[in-house]
């Protein structure tokens, strides 16, 4: 061992870098119980000090895994928190215009603490473990461009928030990068993502069929017959909770394929089918089109000839099943997917429809790409322009609904075809290692990433937004830390 990392190790175990530590966090938790107890909000206090009193409790007893681990942990809660808090009426604390969601509180200690690391360590930053460079480096100039973009963004508040969670999702990647580097990690992060996926499937199914929602939530009080059975899981609306069940279907399907445990492949064919299901209900039909994509691509590229023979077997008799034993459910699946994707023809001549608002979505983007000679309107100002300067009528649609739109009118062309090379790239990287690796384990996490990346084309179409949609970002970061753990292991690419 080197004398710097020699030096470091014992800085992490040394009495005082704990006190500091545990002093930070016992003045953060004072702090925000002074200001919640002046608000009454007991419940999010109870949350945020169980969370930092526990940080607390791993430092003071000096935990033997070192402050990485800490790390860790705190990485595990921020990814559990962007799957599950944001959507939680009662986690989130109202100030003024802002919401601060856990997320963010555990973001900020995180940093905290990488500070303290980097400032111990003489300003020097061990980052040797690191090949995913390249990335890296395009998600600090997006951030960068961001910034800058605030001189031409004609909504400055608007600017500074999307570059907010820009930032916080950007420190998300570098830090799963950074401190997930072995196959533990990735099993960890992969059993995290399945586990969130059953928890939400339970939700949804609970939401369907009783009509009833967790609060926090659009539709929470819908009394309409007609919304009020949408699930939402625990996000803000159908198309959310949809895409999310969009990108996380590969990781049930692969499960199945992969797990030997038989309880675990039955939950993972289980969860795979029952996601099916939720997302035709939602009528989202990008994410329809997402999970079809995602199977067909499975099929054809991803099985040799007699995993295919056994897919054109067990799929109509499968069909065949469902109709005789549930005749009832099996047309109204029916019914449901089919109109969903015949809605794109009839759709396409109604001005009012939801077809012809995204066309005009797309018409006026370009038209403000052309605007700003293609460096994009700035940081989070698409709906500003699309409120105050649209040619082509969206009734009041201001959201773009097409994540790559999103990044080129907001950000401009440099960073779009940046956006576009690193996705090309870490889909081709994911390619790679499933064709070249024997090893199960390495197939079983790069096929659901790959699968997901694929969906993601048509799956990112289907929220108004998806810059501060956590499981999106999550991919992103599970899916470099996977390639980088490769490249560390085998230079071969």
């Amino acid at each position: 061992m080197r004398n710097r990392e020699l030096k470091w190790s014992k800085i992490q175990a040394s009495k005082s870098f704990c006190n500091v530590i545990i002093i930070f966090l016992a003045i953060l938790v004072a702090l925000i119980a002074s200001w919640m107890v002046a608000r009454g909000s007991m419940t999010m206090l109870i949350f945020i000090s169980g969370l930092i009193l526990f940080a607390l409790i791993l430092c003071a007893q000096k935990w033997s895994a070192k402050i990485s681990t800490l790390q860790k942990i705190l990485l595990y809660l921020v990814i559990t928190a962007g799957f599950i808090g944001d959507g939680l009426g009662f986690l989130i604390i109202p100030v003024g215009s802002i919401h601060i969601f856990p997320i963010r509180i555990l973001m900020i200690i995180m940093w905290f603490i990488f500070v303290i690391q980097i400032l111990v360590n003489h300003g020097k930053l061990n980052i040797s473990h690191i090949k995913v460079n390249r990335y890296l480096q395009f998600f600090g100039i997006w951030v960068i461009y961001a910034i800058l973009s605030v001189a031409w963004a004609a909504s400055k508040s608007d600017a500074i928030s999307n570059i907010i969670a820009l930032f916080r999702y950007v420190s998300i990647i570098f830090f799963a990068i950074y401190y997930f580097r072995n196959t533990k990690d990735l099993k960890l992060f992969y059993s995290l993502w399945l586990a969130m996926l059953c928890g939400l499937i339970i939700v949804g199914i609970w939401e369907h069929f009783t009509g009833h929602h967790l609060p926090g939530y659009g539709i929470y009080e819908e009394m309409r017959a007609s919304f009020m059975f949408y699930p939402t899981g625990v996000f803000y609306n159908p198309n959310d909770y949809s895409t999310f069940l969009a990108l996380s279907f590969p990781f049930a399907t692969t499960a199945f394929r992969y797990i030997k445990n038989v309880l675990i492949r039955l939950i993972g064919l289980s969860s795979a089918i029952l996601a099916l299901y939720l997302i035709i209900v939602t009528e989202s039909r990008a994410n329809i089109i997402a999970v079809l994509l995602e199977f067909t691509f499975l099929v054809l590229l991803l099985t040799n000839l007699r995993q295919k023979f056994k897919v054109m077997l067990l799929v109509p008799i499968s069909l065949i099943m469902l109709c005789f034993f549930m005749p009832e459910t099996g047309q109204n699946i029916y019914s449901q997917l089919m109109a969903q994707l015949g809605s794109f023809r009839t759709e396409a001549v109604i001005d009012t429809s939801s077809v012809a608002i995204r066309v005009n979505l797309v018409r006026n983007g370009i038209m403000f790409l052309y605007l700003t000679m293609g460096f994009g309107v700035g940081a989070g100002n698409a709906n500003h322009w699309m409120a105050n300067f649209a040619a082509y009528k969206t009734y009041e649609v201001l959201c773009l609904h097409n994540w790559w739109l999103e990044v080129l009118v907001n950000y401009g062309i440099i960073i779009f075809v940046g956006y576009v090379v690193v996705y090309i790239c870490i889909v081709r990287n994911l390619w790679y290692v499933w064709h070249k690796t024997q090893d199960r384990m390495d197939r079983m996490i790069a096929e659901p990433l790959l699968l997901a990346l694929i969906g993601f084309i048509f799956a990112s179409m289907s929220p108004a937004s998806v810059i501060g949609f956590s499981p999106q970002w999550f991919l992103f970061a599970f899916a470099l830390v996977f390639i980088n753990c490769w490249l560390k292991n085998s230079h071969m690419m």
